[in-house]
């Protein structure tokens, strides 16, 4: 293995780490943050780093032939493991208000097509994440 490809495995990887970490945070600051002045901009924001955060993902395990650093980067799991249910909460409070209930995340009127699609998109993205981690986890370099 060349050193490029070392370099690029392993930047790879903790980016990878950085942006699944950076969306779980938003996720569970969200029921703090709330709708300010802006409104649902910030659910917004969410919605559309989902796919990102998604592709952010499948480069977790690029670390793998590296044993090594694999070795250190599978504990970012750990506190991954304690992110993802506060993460969870907000999509499920969301999911209530606007697809059960029928009212906007931000106002008591009717739910737009966006937010009717916000919540399973956010269930979808930290599920994929959280099988990420679990597959980097179990990876053995």
């Amino acid at each position: 293995m060349t050193a490029i490809e070392m370099f690029l495995r392993l930047g790879c990887s903790l980016v990878g780490w950085m942006v699944i970490y950076a969306y779980c945070l938003w996720m569970a600051t969200l029921r703090v943050i709330g709708c300010g002045v802006d409104g649902d901009q910030f659910w917004r924001l969410l919605l559309g780093f989902a796919p990102v955060a998604l592709g952010f993902a499948a480069l977790i395990g690029l670390s793998a032939r590296l044993p090594s650093i694999h070795q250190i980067l599978r504990w970012g799991v750990v506190p991954l493991l304690l992110l993802v249910p506060l993460a969870v909460w907000p999509a499920w409070t969301t999911f209530d208000l606007v697809n059960l209930q029928g009212e906007g995340i931000c106002a008591p009127a009717p739910s737009s097509s966006w937010q009717l699609w916000w919540a399973p998109a956010q269930f979808a993205t930290l599920l994929v994440i959280s099988l990420a981690a679990w597959r980097a986890w179990r990876q053995r370099p």
